[in-house]
């Protein structure tokens, strides 16, 4: 067995513990048996239910997905496990640091371990599947999918940073926030504040930049982005549905519309930018793309000559 095999085996490891890890926190919340009580105000409670929902639904069956796909070889495998390791690792601090431990009934601090287990799960998978990509065969390799990938990467950091902060930075430099969100629960507040800016974004535009320059790393960069464009989003809209059909106070059809609207646009966007991973002539992890095209070429040879004798 070689190091690619080794790596192939820990991170198909790491995915199903993962699926298994998603699968048991979403099961024990508020979304099914309630045994994990969160100490979270009403509005945060609804929005964790549809976090669940997603996790339960969304991420865990892609992390099997992914775990069988890297088993089978196939050069998407690695890639799509990008959406749930980045789901994962997004959202496990939240679980962590989110709730009011001193204001609020509940016993989410029990569960601690299990959060904190998710979260080192989620980042250790990134980094696996990191490792178990090869850039050089990345679909598509074109200099011209690089700006496209850019121009995604450039298009999300404007979306966090104008769409989503820069109404609520203005509001924390008045010194006295009035944003609903920020006085529901400052701590989670700033806490996702903290992903978007300090994560995400200079993820974003590391990746956007490095595809301008065609560095090899930047497509497994930008991949690694995609995949959490993938499912955050969606988790969002699935927030706001929620609170919609619980009746939320902090619930309007507006904001929901929009976090919908952008979930689409997120999800669609990102499957259509990992579909060429999936394209029948995306070359195998330890076979060249051009090994592939000869072995092709040679069959059409042989064939031919079969029909001429």
């Amino acid at each position: 067995m070689n190091a690619r095999d080794n790596q192939r085996d820990w991170l198909v490891g790491l995915l199903l513990v993962l699926a298994i890890g998603l699968t048991a926190n979403s099961i024990l919340g508020p979304l099914a048996l309630d045994v994990i009580e969160y100490r979270y105000t009403e509005s945060l409670i609804n929005q964790g239910i549809g976090l669940d929902a997603i996790a339960l639904l969304g991420a865990a069956p892609l992390a099997l997905v992914a775990a069988w796909l890297v088993s089978a070889q196939h050069p998407a495998g690695a890639v799509l496990a990008f959406i749930p390791s980045t789901f994962a690792a997004y959202m496990a601090p939240q679980y962590i640091i989110g709730p009011d431990y001193l204001g609020l009934p509940g016993n989410n601090e029990r569960f601690f371990l299990l959060h904190m287990a998710l979260l080192v799960i989620g980042i250790s998978t990134t980094v696996a599947a990191w490792r178990t990509i090869d850039p050089s065969r990345l679909r598509p390799p074109t200099e011209a999918a690089d700006r496209r990938r850019s121009l995604a990467m450039f298009g999300l950091v404007a979306f966090i940073f104008v769409g989503r902060w820069l109404t609520g930075i203005i509001d924390l430099f008045g010194g006295s926030p009035a944003n609903a969100d920020y006085r529901e629960n400052p701590t989670a507040y700033l806490l996702i504040g903290l992903l978007d800016l300090g994560v995400v974004v200079p993820a974003a535009v590391a990746a956007g930049i490095g595809l301008r320059l065609h560095a090899p790393w930047a497509r497994t960069a930008a991949y690694a982005v995609i995949g959490w464009l993938a499912l955050v989003p969606a988790a969002v809209a699935a927030m706001a549905i929620t609170m919609q059909i619980n009746d939320d106070s902090n619930a309007t059809s507006g904001a929901t519309a929009m976090f919908v609207v952008a979930a689409a646009v997120f999800t669609l966007g990102a499957a259509s930018l990992y579909r060429p991973m999936f394209h029948h002539g995306a070359a195998l992890p330890d076979e060249p793309a051009s090994g592939l095209a000869t072995t092709h070429m040679n069959a059409k040879q042989l064939a031919r000559r079969g029909d001429q004798s």
